[in-house]
């Protein structure tokens, strides 16, 4: 396990970390398909993630994904896997533990309840969420995962999750609600601000909170800028006036494009990419990365920038 826990590094040093290497899009330079499930596709190819988890220790991360983030009783069943949601939980952690370093943390990720949503937005009633809650981290944690990262577009349904979490193990949460902008500025999914979606998870005992993905680049030119990841220290910033709690944060790089080869394509640079961390350290992260269309490339160059 690691040498030092989360919370206790981050309240006893300055250090800044660095997220976990998006494997949901990544993986892709691996071979696998983008239609296929996430962790159905690394327990089927063990050496192929466990590789790309070596090579994104090698670039700067301080963290590891269980790339969970589809194995959720709700979004399994999507894809006929209901039935597997212990056993895709659990050997995608252990399957990840066997290359997280002794320094580094391994995160049992979980995402909200797509396709349906909590009551009254959608049909799920609390104690069915909680009930599904349950069985995806208590599998995570019995693979042995260092924290719980839950990150989604429902503020509500991470709540309960963080109870769930809190309930079964003294282990650390992080949540990253996922905001967009727009005219009225950042707003969750479900119309939440940065206050209001950080005080919900804040009561449920969330010990880091932050932001990932989202962030339409269209309202960029609000803040002057051209590309959301620029434009997102404001989010940070809004973020630390929100609360006391450690933030994280993991834009995207840019608005997914199509290349003329109808390939899936971001446009910030790993250069361009890290030239913004120091802004967002600046503004109060504590971990730091990128999410969906970051490479080993853009890691590298943030694991720099850091050290700086």
């Amino acid at each position: 396990m690691v040498v030092e826990s989360l919370l206790k590094r981050l309240q006893e040093t300055d250090d800044v970390l660095i997220h976990y290497f998006p494997l949901h899009s990544a993986l892709a330079d691996w071979g696998k398909p983008l239609e296929s499930h996430l962790s159905e596709w690394i327990i089927n190819h063990p050496q192929d993630a466990q590789d790309a988890w070596e090579k994104s220790f090698e670039a700067g991360c301080d963290f590891a994904s269980t790339s969970t983030q589809a194995c959720s009783p709700w979004r399994a069943g999507v894809f006929g896997l209901r039935d597997k949601v212990h056993e895709l939980n659990f050997k995608s952690a252990k399957i990840a533990r066997e290359v997280t370093p002794d320094d580094r943390y391994l995160a049992g990720f979980v995402s909200t309840t797509n396709p349906d949503f909590l009551e009254p937005h959608g049909n799920m009633t609390r104690k069915e969420v909680k009930e599904g809650y349950k069985e995806q981290i208590s599998a995570l944690i019995e693979g042995e995962v260092d924290v719980i990262m839950i990150v989604g577009n429902q503020a509500l349904a991470a709540a309960i999750a963080v109870e769930v979490t809190k309930e079964l193990a003294q282990i650390p949460v992080i949540v990253q609600n996922v905001f967009y902008i727009g005219q009225k500025g950042y707003r969750t999914m479900m119309g939440y601000d940065p206050q209001t979606a950080s005080k919900i998870v804040i009561d449920a005992g969330a010990d880091v909170i932050g932001a990932s993905c989202g962030l339409m680049k269209d309202g960029a030119a609000a803040y002057g800028q051209t590309h959301y990841y620029e434009a997102a220290t404001s989010l940070v910033r809004l973020l630390r006036e929100a609360h006391d709690r450690f933030i994280s944060f993991q834009p995207n790089a840019g608005l997914a494009l199509l290349d003329d080869n109808g390939k899936t394509v971001y446009p910030a640079s790993p250069e361009e990419f890290a030239q913004e961390v120091p802004n967002w350290i600046r503004a109060g992260a504590r971990i730091v990365g990128g999410c969906c269309g970051t490479s080993l490339k853009h890691y590298e160059a943030i694991s720099k920038m850091v050290k700086k």
